[in-house]
């Protein structure tokens, strides 16, 4: 325990985990494991006012019914990801490490909020936005951790694995269930967003001497790093949109391609 509330500057040299090594890859099974799980009992649940949902061929039986409610689960969840944030941040601050770099600036971080409001709202422009750019984000930050001085008996650890996995298993909820299957026709949902971001965090970074979304330095590790070997510092930042906007497309095709092959979806 000696070791759990110790900020990485605290922590003997070395104990952190490697990345794509045992302890990482059992996160991403569990993770996985626990995303299939949830989506197919979010699939599953009673829709609240939905009276013919008895007729779906669901063998759920009343008492079961009752709980596995889409509405309960979504106020769960609704709480659950800002809960999330806001014990991260009182800890830092109860530990006194708390200052401008953990601002809830960071897209995962952006991430935890916008699902909750989602959640409470389901207003489809904030769950596109979540979905087709927040997802894939935090899919690219639990492959690819910019937190592997942390070791597995940490807050810090636990926490970044929870929450970035949280926001995963949530999107592929939306997904799997048809509640939220962004089309191609709301790409310019995740760009508006995207470029309002990246036009905000440029000077709060300047500002703030930050690396909100990895704007001035990429993840070690990660796609960015290949990115700016490329494009070089000067073109980082267009090469980085560029590069975005073609994963959130993919991504997209993939999502629409799954569901086109299992009957469930249209074409877009």
């Amino acid at each position: 325990m000696k070791n759990f509330f110790k900020y990485v500057t605290d922590l003997p040299e070395g104990s952190g985990f490697e990345m794509f090594g045992l302890c990482h890859i059992i996160w991403l099974i569990l993770i996985a494991a626990f995303s299939i799980n949830f989506a197919n009992l979010y699939k599953n649940a009673v829709i609240t006012g939905d009276h013919s949902y008895k007729d779906k061929g669901t063998s759920l039986n009343k008492s079961v019914s009752r709980i596995l409610d889409r509405k309960k689960i979504r106020l769960i969840i609704g709480f659950l990801m800002p809960a999330i944030s806001i014990y991260r941040d009182m800890v830092l601050i109860l530990t006194g490490h708390f200052d401008r770099y953990y601002l809830p600036f960071h897209l995962c971080g952006m991430a935890l909020w916008i699902g909750a409001v989602y959640c409470f709202t389901g207003w489809r422009f904030v769950g596109v936005i979540y979905v087709s750019l927040c997802v894939p984000g935090a899919m690219s930050a639990l492959i690819f951790p910019d937190w592997v001085d942390y070791p597995l008996w940490n807050y810090m650890h636990i926490h970044d694995f929870i929450s970035h996995g949280l926001i995963v298993a949530w999107g592929i909820c939306l997904l799997v269930s048809g509640e939220v299957v962004p089309k191609f026709i709301e790409l310019w949902m995740p760009m508006l967003f995207g470029f309002v971001g990246i036009a905000c965090m440029m000077p709060v970074n300047k500002l703030l001497g930050t690396n909100y979304w990895f704007l001035n330095v990429p993840s070690p590790g990660s796609p960015l790093v290949m990115i700016m070997n490329i494009t070089g510092e000067k073109l980082y930042v267009p090469g980085y949109i560029l590069f975005v906007i073609c994963v959130v497309f993919i991504w997209i095709a993939i999502i629409n391609g799954i569901k086109y092959l299992e009957g469930n979806g249209k074409q877009c």
